[in-house]
């Protein structure tokens, strides 16, 4: 049973590793006049998607940020009227 798993696992791995080569020996002639393209494509994604990251994460930060000091705010403000509510029960 095992042995018939792995041997269809390794059929299905030898398969998908033949397609692409395939593939590739096919556009094997134009790859001279379009890899300069492709770089420039590639690194071109790569700095918008650095740049995305670094917009998400400085919206993040804000975010947390303002989260914060809304929380201390909110915080503080039950603190003093917990304290109130306290001092005037004391003093009953």
């Amino acid at each position: 049973m095992i042995l018939g798993i792995a041997t269809v696992v390794v059929l299905v791995l030898v398969a998908v590793a033949l397609l692409p080569a395939k593939k590739r020996d096919r556009d094997g002639g134009n790859l001279i006049f379009t890899q300069p393209f492709v770089r420039q494509a590639n690194f071109r994604q790569q700095q918008l998607t650095e740049e995305a990251e670094a917009i998400a994460d400085e919206y993040q930060r804000r975010a947390d940020e303002a989260w914060r000091e809304e929380l201390g705010e909110k915080a503080a403000t039950l603190l003093k009227a917990k304290s109130a509510t306290t001092s005037r029960t004391s003093k009953s």
